[in-house]
């Protein structure tokens, strides 16, 4: 037999093969019509497998599955399997596997089940049912959906939980539970429904949680309503807004737009009028329209009120005890409105007193215990008197002294202090009378025909090295000024400067010199001495001069005391 070389030798480019070489070419190979013998073959069939009865004798097995291993039941396999064995029950002819930690039946028959096939670890993508009841969700939109039938809303409800037949939430992050309940759109979001029949009209509804059998039926483009009650909130109109509804059948029939409401209680069926940030708390046993303002509790959020449509009442010993603090009364008008007022407004004089805009229209008379004197108070005065009618009336500018048979006899008003005698006596008792007294110090306003106080007095002739006003005036009307200075160290020349001590001296009125001078064994006061030593003042200066020494050291002079009273010329005159 030729070679597979030299048989390709005889299909060269340009060759014309014989028939003779065809058929070498197919006596090559086996035709698949025949039988290859086993000597032909280049296989050891001493390694293969033998069936005996169509089953492999286990000798023959590999070592993994080298033991099947019987036992009569699944309670007799031991507790602690081996992995790579294979365990039969005789009673129920099922094939097991040890997991590692538990057997589980790997029977050909069973390998379809759901319980196999959880039991392998598996899953599936699709939805199941269980006693006819669908499971299923899609974890790449994060929703779970139980009892509802394949459809749309595996695609269009994201983070969506669904458990309910003929339950169909469309939109996104929803809680549903109960049988056909909650129809919504693809725009509708966060909605939490527990119920059957509940939410039934939810299109484009948003942030609404309701709880309760038929609760909520018409609930078209609501947003954020609280709704807990069997048929609470049934009815009504599109659009109900952040409403909170509590009771059976609570808000039933609600108009359309109603918002920021709070209904609580049964049976409250308001004929679709549209309420807005009103309280509503009422019980009502029978089904039927009901009046807002019957109920037993309501009120408005906006205007900030409230109605009882019944009686009020406190426990008495919950109340505290009214002290100084409270200082407010409750009253109310002929239609039920309570309000309150300050204590001093009410039709008694309160111990506080009355408030302006609740005057004492008359008078008010007020006797003592024996009747021989009163005080009356009347419209712009106050009049205390004894039974004989001599007292003092108090009026709004003056206070007035009244006498039976002569009238007033004295007045004291902020103009002054008049009586009908021709003197006045003022006295204090104690033990140091001082008589009248100012309470601060009025030197610098004193006038001609004033009293004058005892520091005034005393500044007239008093001294000091401070600059003072003397309280007196020059002849053109400036005010004039008094200061003292002691000179101990006297310039050589005996030149003193004064213009910078007395600034801005315009006239010198009259000055006071007082001279010690041991060297002339003298002490004096004046401007000469014994006509031996001169002292001269100008605005400027003080000079002294010795006669018969032009060259006296003057610095020998001990002190030089001199007291100007003078004006000044930045001063206008007093008019």
């Amino acid at each position: 037999m030729k070679t597979k070389q030299e048989l390709k030798q005889y299909f060269e480019n340009g060759d014309i093969p014989k028939q003779e070489e065809f058929w070498e070419w197919q006596e090559s190979y086996w035709h698949k019509d025949e039988k290859i013998p086993s000597d032909k073959l280049a296989y050891d069939f001493s390694q293969k497998a033998d069936l005996v009865n169509g089953v492999v004798p286990a000798s023959q097995l590999p070592s993994y599955v080298d033991d099947v291993l019987e036992f009569d039941s699944l309670s007799n396999l031991p507790q602690q399997g081996e992995s790579g064995k294979i365990y039969i029950t005789k009673d129920s002819n099922k094939i097991y596997r040890w997991t590692g930690a538990r057997y589980i039946d790997i029977t050909q028959g069973e390998l379809g089940t759901l319980q196999s096939v959880t039991d392998r670890g598996n899953e599936t993508t699709k939805s199941i049912k269980v006693q006819g009841i669908s499971y299923g969700g899609s974890s790449s939109l994060n929703n779970i959906m139980i009892g509802q039938e394949t459809n749309d809303m595996t695609s269009q409800a994201n983070y969506t939980i669904s458990i309910g037949k003929d339950t169909n939430p469309l939109g996104n992050d929803h809680v549903v539970i109960g049988h056909n309940s909650f129809v919504t759109d693809n725009g509708s979001q966060g909605n939490t429904v527990v119920g059957n029949f509940s939410m039934q009209n939810g299109l484009y509804s948003n942030e609404n949680t309701v709880l309760g059998y038929s609760a909520f039926g018409s609930a078209k483009g609501a947003s954020r309503n609280t709704v807990l009650g069997a048929f609470a909130g049934y009815g009504g109109g599109d659009n109900k807004y952040q409403n909170i509804l509590i009771g059976s059948r609570a808000g039933i029939n609600l108009g359309p737009d109603s918002s920021n409401n709070v209904i609580i209680g049964s049976n409250s069926d308001f004929g679709d009028t549209q309420l807005l940030d009103s309280l509503y708390i009422h019980n009502v046993s029978a089904r039927g329209p009901v009046e807002f303002s019957q109920a037993l509790i309501s009120g408005n959020f906006v205007n900030k009120y409230i109605n009882i449509d019944g009686k009020f009442s406190i426990t008495p010993n919950k109340i505290p005890a009214a002290d100084t603090s409270f200082t407010k009364n409750i009253v109310a008008r002929p239609d039920g409105t309570f309000g309150w007022e300050d204590k001093a407004g009410s039709e008694y004089i309160p111990l506080a007193g009355t408030a302006p805009t609740k005057p004492v229209t008359g008078d008010i008379v007020i006797k003592d215990i024996n009747n021989n004197s009163f005080t009356r108070l009347s419209k712009g005065s106050v009049f205390c008197s004894d039974n004989a009618k001599n007292g003092t009336l108090v009026g709004y500018s003056s206070v007035t002294f009244l006498e039976q048979f002569a009238g007033p006899v004295a007045e004291i008003s902020k103009g002054g202090i008049i009586t009908a005698e021709p003197t006045y006596v003022i006295t204090c008792g104690g033990a140091e009378v001082r008589g009248l007294s100012g309470a601060s110090d009025y030197t610098y306003n004193v006038k001609d025909l004033d009293y004058i106080q005892k520091k005034y007095a005393d500044k007239q002739h008093s001294y000091t090295k401070e600059e003072v006003k003397t309280g007196g005036l020059w002849i053109d009307n400036k005010p004039i000024y008094r200061k003292t200075v002691v000179f101990t160290q006297i310039p050589d020349e005996g030149i003193i400067r004064i213009d910078k001590i007395f600034e801005d001296m315009e006239m010198i009125v009259s000055n006071l010199m007082f001279t010690e001078w041991y060297d002339m064994k003298a002490d004096f006061s004046g401007n000469q001495l014994r006509g031996e030593a001169f002292i001269s003042l100008q605005k400027e200066y003080v000079q002294f001069q010795l006669k018969n020494n032009p060259n006296y050291n003057y610095s020998a002079i001990n002190s030089f005391t001199l007291t100007l009273e003078y004006t000044k010329k930045n001063d206008l005159p007093v008019v």
